[in-house]
């Protein structure tokens, strides 16, 4: 083997290497942190309810109730580095977990917010999308908090409500879908699409816009 044809070899190997290595660590951010997040994950399969919103690479989004990142990653790594994500929570420890997992992976796209109750802080007239996943339930007050929200979409942005149909009158883990409806109203939204997903418990995703929108489809 002469000098050029070892040099070609040297170069495929670092290339495959280099692949793999990112191979690996796109993987790795993936994966649950520990066994709840595990069974949550097949609760609301993380992947499938992204496809169904149509998250994209390169857009920005911002997730209301991110916590401790379990749906955060695999939206930074779906928007890419084109891509923006703000990760807005109202519990400090939560956000700081969020931070150092970020930071463990590389995923420099993603800026934590501490919100309140009825204000998320998010940056006025920057998203595409506002993303709210088996939070909505928990909102104290889900009209003013997602009212004051609204100022953050750019002029086409959107609103994806993923919550829970609950069972019955006494299930409160989740929403009954008259009452998002009626709720998004009063906040300033107008109701595009629902889609209902089949998991283990009924799922509505929910696709709003802003009423200020002359054409909302």
């Amino acid at each position: 083997m002469n000098l050029k044809e070892l040099f070609i070899v040297i170069i495929t190997v670092f290339f495959l290497l280099s692949v793999s290595v990112h191979a690996q660590q796109t993987t790795g951010v993936l994966e649950p942190e520990n066994d709840n997040e595990a069974r949550l994950n097949r609760l609301l399969p993380p992947q499938e309810i992204i496809d169904a919103v149509g998250v994209t690479q390169g857009l920005v989004v911002a997730e209301i109730g991110a916590g401790r990142g379990r749906f955060a990653v695999h939206l930074a790594v779906r928007i890419g580095a084109a891509g923006m994500l703000y990760a807005e929570d109202i519990n400090k420890a939560s956000l700081r977990h969020l931070d150092n997992r970020c930071e463990r992976w590389g995923l420099s796209n993603v800026e934590t917010i501490l919100g309140d109750i009825t204000d998320p802080k998010l940056p006025e007239s920057e998203l595409d999308l506002i993303f709210v996943v088996s939070s909505y339930h928990h909102f104290r007050d889900p009209v003013d908090l997602l009212r004051n929200a609204r100022s953050a979409l750019k002029e086409n942005g959107r609103l994806a409500i993923v919550e829970w149909k609950p069972w019955s009158e006494s299930d409160r883990e989740g929403t009954a879908p008259e009452d998002v409806e009626a709720q998004m109203k009063d906040a300033g939204y107008r109701l595009i699409r629902t889609e209902s997903l089949d998991v283990a418990k009924p799922l509505n995703i929910y696709i709003f816009c802003s009423v200020k929108e002359q054409i909302c489809e």
